[in-house]
């Protein structure tokens, strides 16, 4: 009975077994499987772009700060026009090795001359009665090139520049410098005392002081355009001008000493422009002077202009090595050099 009651017991357990086995296998890839997501999910960012680490290699260095910008002068207003740079001519060929170059300067503050061989300076207080001289160093056995730099105080504490590489005659500043010249005589650089008795003015020497006791009592400038054997008298001198006077005493002026001379000058060749051809005038500031066809003025006004444009060519005139244009714009005629055309009328 026992034995019997025994296997049945077995049995059912078996069987128990058998049914369970389902649910076992079910229970264990329960566990085993993902955990499902809800079913409804709130939005997702867009993922960002990966950032890159910058090595050593690659990091660039960080941007240096700006350098500091001028500005003008506060307070300060436009200059009027330009002061006279006038440099007298220099001496070529030359065996020295150094030569005093004068300069004339309204209203200067620093004058400063570069050579071949370096350059020189002097400041002060500069102006038409004040001329300065500069003792300027020279290169051996070649050409010198003068360039000459200029600072005006226009204003209380307003500067502006000036600069050249040609005399007051328009001649260029070139000093040959050369050991075949020695034993030769050196002409004077300067006139440094004028004649007495009747003198004469250079055609189209620039004038100033006009009717008055010092060359600097105006600030205007003119052209002398007489012809060159009308005469004149010696007043009297201030440091590189003299103060003459026409014969019948009706006129007189200063002018620098280099344009007073003896005798009579050459007169200008005057050739007119059939054609009149049309003119351009470089950019920027010209200074011309009022003007008359064959020297019809004794003196002619100067005055500057800006950006002309073009005007039209009325004659030519040829005074030693320089050339003039008389011209015609603005309802008027002037002479104005031939460096502020772009072309030459024909």
């Amino acid at each position: 009975m026992s034995e019997r009651f025994a296997r049945l017991a077995a049995l059912a357990l078996l069987i128990a077994l058998i049914l369970a086995l389902p649910l076992l296998i079910s229970l264990f890839g329960a566990l085993n499987a993902p955990a499902r997501a809800p079913s409804t999910l709130p939005p997702t960012a867009k993922p960002s772009q990966p950032t890159a680490i910058p090595t050593q290699a690659t990091m660039a260095a960080p941007p240096s700060p700006l350098a500091p910008t001028p500005s003008p002068t506060r307070g300060c207003g436009l200059p009027a026009t330009p002061e006279p740079l006038w440099v007298d001519p220099v001496v070529s060929p030359t065996n020295l090795l150094t030569q005093n170059i004068a300069v004339t300067l309204g209203r200067g503050r620093e004058i400063s001359i570069t050579s071949n061989a370096g350059t020189v300076m002097q400041r002060g207080e500069f102006s038409l009665t004040q001329p300065v001289t500069l003792q300027v160093p020279l290169a051996p056995d070649t050409l010198n090139e003068l360039l000459v730099t200029a600072k005006i105080e226009y204003e209380p504490n307003c500067f502006y520049m000036l600069q050249t590489r040609v005399d007051r005659l328009g001649q260029p500043l070139i000093i040959a410098q050369t050991n075949s010249a020695v034993g030769k005589p050196t002409p004077a650089a300067t006139v440094t005392a004028s004649p007495p008795g009747t003198v004469f003015i250079k055609p189209f020497s620039q004038i100033v002081g006009l009717n008055q006791a010092s060359p600097a009592a105006s600030e205007m400038i003119w052209l002398y355009e007489a012809p060159a054997n009308s005469a004149f008298r010696i007043l009297e001198q201030q440091g590189a001008f003299t103060r003459v006077q026409s014969q019948d005493g009706a006129l007189n002026f200063w002018t620098l000493n280099d344009n007073v001379t003896l005798t009579p000058a050459l007169e200008p060749v005057y050739e007119k422009l059939p054609t009149e051809p049309q003119v351009e005038f470089v950019e920027g500031a010209v200074f011309a002077c009022e003007g008359q066809a064959s020297g019809g003025l004794v003196l002619g006004a100067c005055r500057e202009f800006q950006n002309i444009g073009t005007a039209t060519a009325l004659e030519r005139a040829t005074v030693e090595s320089s050339t003039l244009y008389l011209v015609r714009f603005n309802y008027q005629t002037y002479w104005v050099s031939d460096r502020v055309l772009t072309g030459t009328p024909q």
